[in-house]
């Protein structure tokens, strides 16, 4: 196996616990589409994993001297770049596909039991988590199923 495969298997490789990690909500509060996506599927994780490989080999090609160096830099930026892409791939498909009821909670929401604060708590939404409306009242959105949350938190798919 030639030196630049193996700096890049390598990279890809030391880059590997990064790119399943990074989805993680706890680094990031934002869906921002590098480490963190709010839309369903799974091309984020798969973009990041087929960049990292991809930039491992192109920055190993690139670096004459560092061939570690550059493909390590390679692999970070190729991840970083699939991850972004596969997010946007999955928040188009998720538009094509949902309904026109179909939202998501622009941030972590409470459900309650009525359209209002003072109503009990029944259960919540995490960010990014989608949902079916039902029906409205006033500057709430009545969910399936039960329950109802702040329309000024929620989007539509």
């Amino acid at each position: 196996m030639s030196k630049t495969v193996s700096a890049a298997i390598a990279a890809a490789a030391l880059a590997l616990p990064l790119v399943l990690a990074a989805p993680a909500p706890v680094l990031a509060q934002q869906a921002n589409g590098v480490t963190n996506c709010d839309a369903p599927g799974g091309r984020q994780r798969a973009g990041a994993l087929i960049g990292a490989v991809v930039g491992g080999l192109a920055g190993s090609q690139v670096s004459d001297n560092e061939r570690a160096l550059g493909a390590v830099v390679g692999a970070g930026a190729g991840a970083a770049a699939g991850s972004y892409i596969g997010c946007q791939q999955q928040r188009a498909r998720a538009a094509a596909q949902a309904p026109s009821d179909m939202y998501r909670a622009a941030s972590n929401l409470r459900i309650r039991s009525g359209p209002g604060t003072g109503y009990r708590q029944v259960g919540s939404l995490r960010a990014g988590q989608g949902f079916t409306a039902v029906g409205s009242q006033g500057e709430w959105v009545q969910i399936a199923g039960g329950g109802w949350v702040s329309a000024r938190h929620v989007t539509r798919y």
